[in-house]
């Protein structure tokens, strides 16, 4: 095992340059208020709750009221929520492309559309003080029907650092499920210490999780990591038993459609050549050249059920597109060209969720696909609420 271990950390201590990994459009930048929609007055689960009740709404979704959502998001966002959008944190957060402290997310599963929302602390502007107030949401979480923070608590420690470095530490997500209570995950970040300790950081997680079969499957398929396929988060399922997961995240920096779809092959419900006609009839066949704004990645689920990983390709869209409009078109054409039923349906939730015109509009991060027997699409949506401060209209 120890042996295994050292060579994927060679490999990782390649030269991680400025332009390759994860990419945080507004991290950095200062941010303006630039809405059409809500006012700088509104608060962040006010505007959080608006985007997600409007997208219940957009998709024929029953169960929730405008009322039920703010109330949970009100609890959940504690004492962040209720300050004015109008006043931009003081460092532009990680979750969201406009430096929002949330983004939403619709995910439809055979056909079948989900509404989630990511959440991100925004803190006192620093990274530690951001990883705090994530900590304390996931130990209160802990009493929520249906969650067991049991697993986290293993591994917690690896992503917890005095001086946490890199875009984010944590982050959590939460998805409404018809007749269900909430379901909840948490991000990670393994470059929490540094970009060179993160597959280092990433195998000890997985190791202790039980997840070693599926993830030694995994490294040997790849030939350890370098920057060209590196690991940029860790996600975990708040949940007990066998539904739980734990999700690697790769970016990938300087290498063709053609080698992520490859790097991809090792997961057991990977459809040959799929990936590849995602990122090329999306995104152009510029292979690397297309994504050197912001890579693209790949989601590997590994759980105690299966000997090998589940992947999901996740295709950039802003900024690789110059709006909305046009990454529409790209991602609606190649639905409907692999028969999806969510084509129509994801066209018109951009236009009830839109904050202006969609030709002017850059609030769609990625779209994740997954094909066989349980086909599976998603789309990221920002608030479109902030812009950068230096940005012309």
């Amino acid at each position: 095992m120890e042996a295994h271990g050292t060579d994927h950390r060679a490999a990782a201590a390649a030269d991680f340059s400025p332009d390759s990994g994860v990419i945080a459009e507004m991290v950095g930048r200062p941010l303006r208020f630039d809405s059409t929609r809500y006012l700088p007055t509104d608060s962040y689960a006010q505007v959080a709750t608006d985007r997600v009740w409007r997208a219940h709404q957009s998709l024929g979704l029953t169960g929730e009221s405008r009322e039920s959502i703010l109330a949970l998001l009100a609890e959940l966002t504690e004492p962040w929520g209720r300050l004015p959008v109008g006043t931009p944190p003081e460092r532009a957060c990680w979750v969201s492309i406009d430096g929002m402290p949330f983004e939403a997310s619709v995910a439809w599963v055979n056909g079948t559309a989900g509404v989630r929302l990511s959440l991100e602390p925004p803190g006192e502007g620093t990274a530690v003080s951001r990883m705090r107030e994530a900590m304390a949401l996931t130990r209160r979480l802990a009493g929520r029907p249906g969650v067991s923070v049991d697993r986290l608590l293993k591994i917690e420690d690896l992503f917890v650092e005095d001086d946490p470095q890199g875009f984010f530490t944590m982050a959590h997500a939460l998805a409404w499920r018809p007749g269900a209570h909430p379901q909840y995950k948490i991000w990670l970040n393994p470059a929490v210490a540094g970009r060179e300790q993160s597959a280092d950081r990433a195998e000890q997680a997985m190791l202790r999780l039980g997840l070693e079969r599926p993830w030694r499957a995994l490294v040997d398929h790849l030939g350890g990591f370098t920057s060209a396929h590196e690991p940029v988060a860790i996600a975990l399922d708040l949940v007990d038993g066998e539904d739980f997961r734990a999700q690697v995240y790769l970016a990938h920096s300087g290498v063709s459609a053609a080698e992520i779809d490859a790097k991809a092959a090792v997961a057991h419900d990977h459809v040959p050549g799929l990936f590849a006609r995602a990122l090329h009839q999306i995104n152009g066949p510029h292979d690397a050249a297309a994504w050197q704004r912001k890579p693209p990645v790949t989601t590997f689920a590994l759980d105690t059920r299966h000997e090998l990983p589940s992947a999901t390709i996740y295709v950039p869209l802003i900024p690789v597109h110059d709006s909305d409009a046009a990454a529409r078109d790209r991602v609606a054409a190649f639905l409907r060209a692999e028969g999806s039923p969510a084509a129509d349906p994801y066209a018109a939730l951009l236009d009830d969720l839109a904050d202006r015109p969609l030709a002017r509009s850059l609030t769609q991060n990625f779209m994740s696909y997954r094909g066989g027997d349980a086909s599976r699409f998603s789309i990221y949506l920002a608030p479109g609420t902030y812009r950068a401060a230096d940005e012309l209209d």
